[in-house]
């Protein structure tokens, strides 16, 4: 497994910075502090429904393509993961006043989806190796920003435990770490090459700070609306 640490190891660093800005975020320190008004917040819940359900099928379609290898579990377990999301995005939409209805309704910015049109490019074009990476090292900066979202939605906006269990379930996701790290030293031993892992996870990375910055914009643009 050595060259897939080393290999992680080296990604880790190069994306340093933005993950540092991810775990900084300026828009649930807004939350925090209940700058962003109750409209505004409705633009979450209202892209991630279409980003859930996006990343569904392309989830079921990393389990097609790699249900082969000896990762089968990995990547079940990856969209049974996912298929809980629906239900507990619809619950933070009913606590903002929003049917179900009203999400599918919803208009997402290209800003806030473009995350989950990366997801479904890798899924029909990366290798295991590449989105095994990308997961391992964007997962764990989305559950964080979901944790410190879920504590301001609690403190500041009167949200319980029912209507932040989406977040909740990314702040508290079980380390993957040894797995991925199995599947990128699998990749690389079948001629994967790293700048190909480099480029998909910096895409991940890219495109998760892009959705955060969305969120921040429309939230502002509605409380000043």
């Amino acid at each position: 497994m050595k060259a897939a640490i080393a290999l992680v190891k080296d990604i880790r660093e190069e994306l340093r910075s933005i993950d540092d800005q991810l775990r900084d975020h300026p828009y649930p320190g807004a939350l925090s502090r209940g700058e962003i008004a109750l409209e505004g917040l409705k633009a979450f819940p209202g892209h991630q429904h279409h980003v859930v359900l996006s990343d569904m099928r392309s989830m079921a379609m990393m389990l097609q393509r790699f249900a082969d290898t000896p990762f089968r579990d990995f990547w079940s377990g990856v969209l049974q993961g996912e298929l809980a999301a629906p239900a507990a995005i619809a619950a933070m939409g009913q606590k903002l006043g929003m049917t179900g209805g009203d999400l599918d309704r919803y208009e997402v910015t290209a800003e806030g989806f473009a995350y989950a049109t990366q997801m479904a490019w890798a899924a029909a074009n990366a290798s295991a190796a590449e989105i095994a990476c990308a997961l391992l090292i964007n997962f764990p900066a989305w559950g964080f920003s979901c944790g410190r979202m879920a504590k301001a939605l609690r403190d500041r906006y009167g949200f319980g435990a029912e209507h932040t269990a989406f977040l909740d379930a990314f702040a508290n996701l079980p380390s993957f770490e040894d797995t991925a790290i199995a599947i990128v030293q699998d990749g690389l031993d079948r001629g994967v090459e790293p700048r190909a892992i480099r480029r998909t996870t910096r895409l991940f990375q890219a495109y998760e700070k892009m959705f955060w910055d969305a969120m921040l914009a429309l939230g502002a643009q509605k409380a000043s609306g």
